[in-house]
């Protein structure tokens, strides 16, 4: 794809999302609806689009490459636990602060903007390798995840085999399953089956992105750049990881794949996961200062995101 043609599908990108504030603040998308919207992305469209992503031919050299990206997660969602964790000892005070910049870190915003840049950038086969590349996070998330936002509400973080169960039951990590069991005993299912499935899957982009402008128009803008830290955060987030991940890789595996290169980088790139104020929420965290985070590094992301896809793409 040409260059011109990326920024033109970014441009549409990052529109999309901008309608989404304009009609979260406008009332048209409530408070409500953002959270319906939220339920169906993460429960119906996006394993929907990941099934159908991973109905591919198989071969030997895609095999090769799922697994390598399946690999390479570990060390990738780890070493970005590990410098949120150094980051937040070095400038974080109190521990809402700490648990935020750990969070914002190691997770990034995978589903709602990894997905519909890796699809504009690369098309829909990014979506399986983007797929498989997030297993591994995804089982962080409920995990680690839980244990950095429940720093002061400890006893609510418990893990026995109905919360293994319940894991496995994920809706993402169960389409990656269905998937891979797709593409690795190459079923053909029958076309207003599989159809159905893309067609549903179609709208999980759109749909994302207009949620996500939604959500970050209920955000107080008196409040949002107060923070030093979280500009210490995005830059982390949306400059330092993705350039790292992409020398360390270069390195290791030369520049011949270029999805071992281009889903990592791309995903490591994008800003705080939205889940972060969900999660703080939930386990007795910052929500206000995870909201503000998740708000600060996505609108940051407008800028770096483009910039990505010029060096690395």
């Amino acid at each position: 794809m040409a260059l011109s043609d990326v920024y033109n599908q970014l441009g549409i990108l990052f529109l999309i999302m901008l309608a989404g504030f304009i009609l979260g603040k406008i009332g048209l998308i409530s408070e409500q609806a953002i959270e319906n919207f939220s339920k169906l992305i993460v429960k119906v469209s996006i394993p929907a689009i990941i099934i159908s992503s991973m109905m591919l031919p198989l071969t030997a050299d895609r095999l090769q490459t799922c697994l390598t990206i399946l690999l390479i997660s570990i060390p990738c969602y780890l070493g970005s636990y590990l410098l949120g964790t150094l980051g937040a000892r070095l400038i974080c005070r109190g521990c809402n602060e700490k648990a935020i910049f750990k969070y914002g870190m190691t997770f990034p915003n995978a589903i709602f903007m990894g997905l519909p840049v890796l699809h504009a950038i690369l098309g829909s086969e990014a979506i399986f390798y983007a797929a498989v590349f997030s297993i591994f996070g995804n089982i962080l998330t409920y995990s680690l995840g839980i244990k950095i936002m429940a720093t002061n509400n400890a006893e609510k973080v418990g893990f026995n085999l109905r919360s293994v169960f319940r894991l496995l039951l994920n809706p993402g990590i169960a389409a990656c399953i269905i998937g891979i069991i797709l593409f690795l005993s190459q079923i053909s299912l029958p076309k207003f089956l599989s159809g159905t499935i893309e067609m549903i899957g179609s709208i999980c982009i759109p749909l994302s992105l207009l949620t996500l402008g939604a959500m970050l128009s209920g955000l107080s803008w008196r409040t949002l750049f107060v923070k030093p830290n979280l500009y210490v955060l995005t830059f982390c987030r949306l400059v330092v990881l993705p350039f790292l991940t992409y020398f360390l890789l270069k390195l290791a595996f030369g520049s011949d794949n270029l999805w071992l290169l281009a889903v990592p980088v791309v995903i490591l790139g994008m800003p705080v996961a939205v889940n972060a104020a969900m999660f703080a929420q939930e386990y007795g965290n910052d929500a206000v200062l995870a909201s503000q985070s998740v708000f600060i590094s996505t609108l940051f992301s407008c800028i770096t995101i483009p910039v990505l896809a010029y060096i690395f793409i």
